[in-house]
């Protein structure tokens, strides 16, 4: 008798915990910015872009002060045009960063690296940033800085957020460019590398946030129904819905079967599904979060070994 699995509840993150890791998140994206946007000269956007353009002018003031500052005041601007909930969220992320730059700089001071190293700087900068920004949205969290007149740009004009980003973030780089003091030459190169930085950060939050836990869905359509389930399941242990179809074109009745599966098991299923059914029509789409029940094959292989154990057992009494 094969038992069924109470459906597991989406897991509470406690406040301990949210904390942590978005100190960790925060932690990341102050090492990148510290160990290799700032000593490169790369103003990639953000309050720590327009620091730096400051900072030019006027270097006797550490880049953490003013990113303080900067943060500051954003933060009252989310009190002000974006309410409290916004400007309570803002809080932690706004003191902590410009905290963990100041901390550097009393530490590390003036970590260097060659022009040489830039596109080594653009790779490296652009994964952590990620990995920080990633980690410090999945735990409900937010940096402060600009996000919040990107926040504000989106809720009064008709532009949508990614416009917003676009513009604000590229407003910055403009800014460092003309502002470089090798020259407009050097400063429209280090913006490109700007850009390099920006868009890999994205890429890296993305699959960090959704990509690396997600799965597919495989959708079945066939007339098969039964030889295509009793083949998946001798073979393979997973679940699957059955839901009933209509061909519009053929006018036949057929049956549609979903199975979500790891991302590396595809190949196995897709053989599986073409000897038992080579005229089934199968389509796959990203199953980017998944809640309740489910278990990875390891897991349902000792499941069924288990019942069958267990089968044996009440046989032989």
């Amino acid at each position: 008798m094969i038992r069924v699995k109470k459906a597991r509840p989406i897991r509470k993150i406690g406040w301990l915990e949210q904390y942590v890791f978005l100190t960790l998140g925060v932690f990341i994206m102050a090492v990148a910015f510290y160990f290799f946007v700032i000593p490169s000269g790369i103003v990639t956007g953000g309050v720590t872009g327009i620091a730096m353009v400051f900072n030019r002018y006027f270097d006797q003031i550490p880049i953490s002060v003013y990113v303080f500052v900067l943060s500051i005041l954003f933060l009252f601007s989310a009190l002000v045009f974006l309410g409290k909930r916004e400007f309570y969220r803002s809080i932690y992320g706004s003191f902590l960063f410009p905290a963990i730059l100041w901390i550097f700089e009393m530490t590390v001071p003036n970590p260097d690296f060659s022009p040489n190293d830039l596109l080594l700087v653009a790779l490296y900068a652009g994964g952590l940033i990620g990995i920080g920004f990633a980690i410090v949205i999945h735990y409900g969290g937010t940096t402060g800085g600009t996000d919040i007149p990107i926040k504000i740009m989106k809720k009064y004009t008709i532009l949508s957020l990614a416009v917003s980003v676009y513009i604000v973030d590229s407003s910055v780089i403009l800014l460092g460019a003309l502002t470089s003091p090798e020259g407009l030459g050097v400063g429209f190169v280090n913006a490109l590398y700007a850009l390099v930085i920006v868009f890999l950060s994205g890429k890296v939050a993305d699959s960090f946030l959704l990509g690396l836990q997600s799965k597919k869905a495989v959708h079945i359509i066939t007339q098969k129904p039964e030889i295509v389930k009793e083949a998946i399941f001798s073979s393979f242990s997973r679940g699957m819905t059955e839901i009933e179809a209509y061909g519009a074109y053929t006018d036949t009745a057929k049956t549609l079967l979903v199975i979500v599966i790891q991302n590396s098991e595809y190949l196995f299923v897709r053989n599986i599904i073409i000897q038992a059914d080579p005229q089934a029509f199968v389509y796959v789409t990203p199953a980017s979060e998944i809640h309740g029940e489910w278990s990875t094959k390891e897991e349902v292989y000792l499941h069924r070994a288990k019942n069958r154990e267990t089968e044996k057992k009440t046989e032989s009494l």
